[in-house]
């Protein structure tokens, strides 16, 4: 089997004398669209922006409680490979919590009544506020851990 990313006259003629159909391949160096891997879809979208907004308050309020940096928190700070700032136990099983527990209730109203995540509004709080507001968290928790990062200690 030869696969050509380019029509050559001679596989035109072949083409033309099948039945079947012809199917475009990819070249072997380009990368696969989007569409092919469905995982930028609403429901993860969702996901992702609902357990940004949670994390982001976590976050904030965890370094306001404790005083140290949201990585420092994770897996401690160390200078010159020395233990400095030990970090707090349950935070990584914290964070897998709140990942799985987000994932299951986003999930859940789509597996039980076939309802798409961005069919309800209650209030103020609409489909389009949730994802722009999800964005925002994404961007703002970004943004806390490089300035972290650049300041060397916690923000608050």
């Amino acid at each position: 089997v030869v696969v050509r990313a380019v029509d050559s006259p001679e596989s035109s003629k072949e083409t033309a004398s099948t039945s079947e159909p012809a199917v475009a391949a990819a070249p072997s160096g380009a990368a696969p669209s989007v569409q092919s891997f469905a995982i930028l879809n609403p429901v993860t979208e969702a996901i992702n922006g609902r357990t940004a907004m949670l994390g982001f308050v976590a976050a904030v309020a965890s370094e306001a409680v404790t005083h140290q940096a949201v990585w420092s928190q994770i897996v401690g700070r160390y200078i010159n490979l020395e233990l400095v700032e030990s970090p707090i136990g349950a935070a990584p099983l914290g964070f897998a919590a709140v990942v799985a527990l987000t994932t299951m209730a986003s999930l859940a109203p789509k597996m039980l009544a076939g309802d798409n995540v961005d069919s309800k509004s209650f209030g103020p709080f609409t489909p389009g506020l949730e994802l722009t507001l999800g964005r925002v968290a994404q961007m703002g928790f970004l943004g806390l851990v490089v300035v972290e990062l650049f300041k060397g200690s916690a923000l608050l």
